[in-house]
């Protein structure tokens, strides 16, 4: 019987083998998968994450270790099959899922994970409403400012609102006005949603919107009403604003004096576009990059308005 065998090589740097997609989702690299597979090896997720482990970025480390992922490793309740995971959580609120998945991933298009049961959602399971709140909102605590405007957008299902838009992943770029009338249609649906504040819901006397809602409707125009720079409550306002050029806007988006004469409103949007996905703080662009962009396209656009 076999007691030992080389079933790959991770080299001098292990970390290398680890692909990261956002802020914090990862996968391990397909040749590591297809290499165990050609060796008949049998493992498991938690197994590859086992080896991994001492080469994840710290902070997703941290992350994992605050969902209870790697502490209760071996110690804990046994590992459950994907079916038996989804039977378990099929009860689970959406507004509790969404809220759980993006501060696990921080990211705003979370694709296919809501569709499938994952191990960390069960921390919701056999809690009261009171005690989901304050679990969650101890985690919101370590929200970093830079992400609420996402959070906010994310938890309301506001993407789906917008869909099938290719900037819905943007909150930046939707009407002011739809936003706001789809984020309050939101939480004044949560608000007499009994699936939600019902079984265990701390009970109120006031007619209006239920304390567990408030600060969200607080943070939401702090957030969306402040600017770009999303500064938190009670911060000071950034000094006024001096706008880059005509000519800086231009060549934020690439473009010379003539092409810009030349391009149609339409193509300034498909432009638009395009930079915008490779920008997006989502998808690993940076941030202040983004703003530029999105002033740049702005005044543009105003501009090819008036010559139109």
């Amino acid at each position: 019987r076999w007691l030992t065998r080389d079933l790959f090589d991770l080299g001098e740097d292990p970390e290398l083998y680890i692909v990261y997609e956002g802020s914090r989702a990862y996968y391990f690299h397909p040749d590591v998968l297809d290499a165990l597979d050609a060796r008949g090896a049998r493992y498991t997720q938690p197994e590859l994450e086992e080896i991994f482990w001492p080469f994840l970025d710290p902070e997703i480390r941290k992350v994992i270790d605050d969902f209870g992922g790697r502490r209760h490793r071996g110690k804990g309740p046994r590992r459950w099959k994907r079916k038996e995971l989804a039977e378990m959580q099929k009860g689970l609120h959406p507004f509790d899922v969404r809220r759980l998945c993006f501060l696990r991933f921080c990211q705003i298009d979370l694709g296919n994970v809501l569709q499938r049961p994952l191990p960390f959602l069960n921390k919701l399971l056999d809690k009261s409403r009171d005690e989901i709140e304050q679990m969650i909102g101890f985690m919101e605590l370590d929200l970093k400012p830079f992400f609420m405007r996402g959070y906010l957008y994310t938890i309301f299902g506001l993407p789906d609102r917008f869909a099938p838009r290719m900037t819905r992943f943007i909150p930046e770029q939707q009407d002011e006005d739809l936003l706001d009338r789809y984020f309050l249609e939101e939480i004044c649906g949560l608000n007499s949603d009994v699936g939600y504040l019902t079984p265990g819901a701390v009970p109120t006397a006031h007619p209006g919107l239920h304390p567990y809602l408030q600060k969200y409707l607080f943070w939401y125009f702090d957030v969306f009403y402040k600017g770009p720079w999303m500064g938190g409550a009670g911060s000071s306002p950034r000094p006024p604003y001096v706008g880059p050029s005509f000519k800086e806007h231009l060549e934020t988006l690439g473009l010379s004096p003539d092409a810009f004469a030349e391009l149609t409103e339409k193509g300034l949007k498909a432009l638009f576009r395009k930079k915008a996905m490779e920008l997006h703080p989502d998808r690993g662009g940076d941030h202040e990059a983004f703003i530029a962009l999105q002033r740049a396209y702005m005044v543009l656009l105003k501009r090819k308005g008036l010559q139109g």
